[in-house]
């Protein structure tokens, strides 16, 4: 990588692994809206820094779920939003109880998407899963308030 970043979102998109936003230690919490993307195939290096992968500088946290396709999508500003190419465009709306997503996962080869959250900072957590086929939002269960608390990070592993 060019330069170390701290709260960076990696993700596979591509076949490749791509390093997004984040910000320089000495930063704090300036972030930035560039990516690196580092080639695990033949070439087995990293490209140059994408200046403006992300349209706003903003935490990456609720950012990149590749759906299998080549779409990357993206919870920003109360939308879900995809990335073909070059372009991002908007795809649905958000709740308003996980406007402020933590976690953000899809599976189902782009079929479904998991959104964790809650509607401000301090508020009880929310879940919801966007069928991205039919764009419409299925509010989930949510465990008992003594076991839920923010979402530091999350993996999602399909059996």
């Amino acid at each position: 990588m060019a330069c170390e970043r701290d709260e960076c979102k990696a993700v596979f998109h591509r076949g490749r692994l791509h390093v997004i936003g984040g910000y320089r230690t000495e930063m704090q919490g300036r972030f930035e809206r560039g990516a690196e993307v580092f080639d695990t195939g033949a070439a087995w290096r990293w490209g140059p820094v994408q200046d403006g992968f992300l349209e706003t500088a903003a935490c990456p946290r609720s950012c990149a779920v590749d759906d299998g396709d080549g779409v990357l999508y993206m919870c920003r500003r109360g939308e879900v939003v995809a990335r073909r190419g070059d372009t991002w465009r908007l795809v649905a709306v958000l709740p308003d109880d996980v406007g402020n997503p933590e976690y953000v996962a899809a599976w189902g080869e782009g079929r479904k998407m998991l959104v964790v959250g809650s509607a401000r900072y301090g508020e009880p957590r929310q879940v919801y899963m966007l069928d991205l086929k039919a764009l419409a939002w299925e509010k989930l269960e949510t465990p008992p308030a003594e076991y839920s608390g923010h979402v530091q990070g999350g993996c999602l592993v399909e059996i």
